[in-house]
């Protein structure tokens, strides 16, 4: 049973972003084997020219491995020269990834995906 994972970002810079970690887990061979990366993007508002891209859909095939994507997640911010804010939804669950160690967010998300 596939699940969905969407990851969302914010600020001025936030599709520009949102393009930078598609490619980045584009690349991430060990990622793909357990997921399949789409970008999603959101109707124009009145007046705007064109989609605007909204987030990246994690379209979960096998079970995630938290600690893993988070790896990934945490080497692709650390290329980052400001660190953008990560908001990760997982069914009703939302996690915020701004500063946060990457061994504590894992901690967060494990215990979230044992209450699913």
């Amino acid at each position: 049973m596939a699940e969905t994972v969407n990851l969302r970002m914010s600020g001025d810079f936030a599709e520009q972003e949102l393009r930078s970690l598609y490619d980045w887990l584009m690349r991430d061979l060990d990622a793909l084997d357990y997921m399949d990366v789409r970008l999603q993007s959101k109707d124009p508002e009145p007046g705007e020219m064109g989609d605007t891209l909204d987030l990246i859909a994690l379209v979960v095939t096998s079970g995630l491995q938290w600690p893993a994507f988070i790896e990934t997640l945490s080497r692709w911010r650390g290329t980052r020269r400001h660190r953008p804010q990560v908001t990760i939804e997982h069914g009703a669950t939302t996690v915020v990834v701004s500063e946060a160690e990457s061994e504590f967010v894992v901690q967060i998300l494990k215990a979230l995906e044992d209450h699913d």
